[in-house]
């Protein structure tokens, strides 16, 4: 088990800019005061950015015939078939629990609190950006350590998104101590701080679907996301 944390952040200001609905594939663009704005909140967010992540290699006992992966510690994860058929071959997960803190949140609460809307919207997709940027620093890093020792990787999967449960987010808490990076889940199974993400890689040898890379705007097969770049 490793914790991460002392990690630069390099915010994609194209990227915040999606997050408030701008995109170069779009019409819409945004006037000089909204690029103003989303500069000025990319500089106040890296005084806010508190970057800590956490993950671990969890052995797989067994796939069994629900759609559930048996783990090592008496653990057990259930996806969808879809996901499941992508970690065939697998021998391990890594899962992982990544956050940058609640200072940027508390900030965004105080700017709408005091009318500030356009200031807010770009602080909060900021810390989008700077969530899901070191939540792929914190994977990339994970997949180089387990690639040097021979292994392969699939994609990575996150609760609440590709059919799979958001309710199996529990099973990831209690399987590592995320209180070590101040974050803790609800009884609704969401994530405080609110700027923090959760997921699981497969690693084996006989990986039928491997993935060099990341999954990410350039692979993703949707076509109809409204922040895809």
């Amino acid at each position: 088990m490793k914790i991460m944390k002392n990690i630069k952040l390099d915010i994609d200001k194209e990227k915040v800019l999606g997050y408030q609905g701008y995109n170069k594939k779009r019409v819409k663009k945004p006037n000089q005061n909204i690029l103003q704005i989303t500069e000025e909140e990319i500089n106040r967010g890296y005084s806010l950015f508190k970057p800590q992540g956490i993950y671990s290699l969890t052995k797989i006992i067994c796939f069994t015939s629900k759609e559930r992966i048996n783990l090592e510690n008496d653990f057990a994860l259930r996806f969808s078939k879809s996901i499941i058929d992508q970690l065939k071959g697998t021998s391990y997960l890594l899962v992982g629990v990544v956050t940058i803190g609640d200072l940027l949140e508390k900030k965004v609460s105080e700017l709408l609190s005091q009318g500030e809307y356009p200031q807010a919207l770009a602080l909060d997709a900021v810390g989008t950006v700077a969530v899901e940027y070191f939540s792929w620093r914190v994977r990339k890093m994970a997949r180089q350590e387990v690639t040097e020792q021979g292994f392969k990787t699939s994609r990575h999967f996150s609760p609440g998104y590709s059919g799979w449960a958001v309710s199996q987010q529990e099973i990831i808490f209690k399987s590592m101590p995320t209180d070590n990076i101040g974050v803790k889940l609800t009884k609704g199974c969401m994530m405080l701080p609110q700027k923090s993400l959760s997921w699981v890689i497969g690693v084996g040898k006989e990986i039928v679907t491997p993935s060099g890379e990341d999954n990410n705007c350039e692979n993703c097969q949707s076509k109809y996301c409204n922040y895809k770049l």
